[in-house]
């Protein structure tokens, strides 16, 4: 029975006379009878359907590449289906990267003097350009605009698979160059960007002389690095309380729902070890300036964060300003 539904859901992909109907309807019906398999079953399935990700119609394709993903975020095997999607994705990003920078080298310059009134958005700007420069690009603005559909399932899989983020880390260079522009872009650079070996981190607080050494991976971004060092750091003393709630840590590493209610508050600021002045000083937090260029920010990733004597290193001082965020994972798992 499973056969013959993914059986009339290729079909109807593959059959350009059938439109958007038909594909729900053979959606449904393959969802329905997929739920009734075991997970083996549903596996099969996605190897099967995933031959198919490069066929002509970028919009089936697409949808195809989504249910599959659909089915990996509910436990299947992300591997299943990565070599075909992560093959037709790094297609479509090579193609949504010629239109991307062309749009880039028409931006104009930024002009700090605009008034409220006569801001325009970048992105909205970008938009224009892409729309005028589309008819003489068709073939890349097709793959600009099938990467809006793709990109999602790809994350899917990569949340689930080392080895499928391992195999597509070259792809991010070309994502890095459309991420301002393009939501996928941000997405897969961003990912592709988590250091999946085991990472030593060197942690100091110059101004208590504290400091922990450890290994980490799998931390997409700064925002949860931060978390974690605040429930994992000594926190000692006869008045000391949890820097985070155990929900809180618990999300950070992966345990729980992927998003609550909860708001953190940071206690530090993050730096590098290019931070350390003499005396074991740190700069000046209210000098934003001196501070800049040795910040360990939260909206970036740990890759960015530099290594001193093969380790990362982080220095941790009092705060510029109070920093609250909503606790939460970039992805449902890593």
């Amino acid at each position: 029975m499973l056969s013959e539904t993914v059986d009339r859901l290729i079909e109807t992909a593959r059959d350009d006379a059938l439109a958007g109907d038909e594909m729900n309807s053979a959606a449904q019906d393959f969802f329905e009878t997929v739920s009734k398999g075991s997970v083996e079953e549903a596996n099969d399935a996605i190897r099967r359907i995933s031959d198919h990700f490069g066929i002509e119609n970028m919009e089936k394709a697409a949808f195809l590449a989504t249910i599959c993903g659909a089915l990996v975020e509910k436990g299947c095997d992300a591997n299943a289906m990565a070599g075909p999607l992560l093959d037709r994705v790094e297609s479509l990003l090579k193609s949504a990267v010629e239109i991307g920078q062309t749009c880039i080298d028409q931006m104009p310059e930024p002009n700090e003097e605009v008034d409220d009134d006569d801001y325009e958005d970048p992105e909205e700007i970008f938009d224009k350009i892409r729309q005028r420069v589309a008819p003489t690009m068709e073939a890349q603005n097709r793959a600009w605009e099938a990467l809006e559909q793709f990109w999602r399932p790809t994350i899917a899989v990569f949340s689930r698979s080392a080895e499928s983020r391992t195999n597509a880390r070259h792809m991010r260079d070309a994502a890095i160059r459309i991420c301002e522009y393009h939501q996928g872009g941000h997405w897969l650079q961003l990912i592709l960007g988590v250091l999946d070996d085991d990472e030593s981190i060197l942690v100091i607080d110059p101004g208590k002389m504290q400091g922990i050494m450890g290994r980490f991976c799998g931390v997409v971004e700064n925002f949860q690095l931060n978390v974690l060092l605040m429930d994992g750091f000594p926190n000692k003393g006869l008045l000391a309380r949890r820097r985070v709630s155990q929900r809180v840590a618990d999300i950070a590493k992966g345990i729980g729902p992927q998003v609550t209610e909860d708001i953190v508050t940071g206690v530090w600021n993050l730096y590098t070890w290019q931070a350390i002045q003499s005396g074991y000083k740190l700069p000046d937090p209210d000098k934003y300036g001196d501070i800049q260029e040795v910040m360990v920010w939260n909206e970036g990733i740990p890759s960015d964060i530099p290594v001193f004597e093969d380790r990362r290193v982080v220095l941790l001082g009092p705060p510029s300003y109070q920093r609250t965020w909503q606790s939460q994972r970039m992805v449902s798992q890593i």
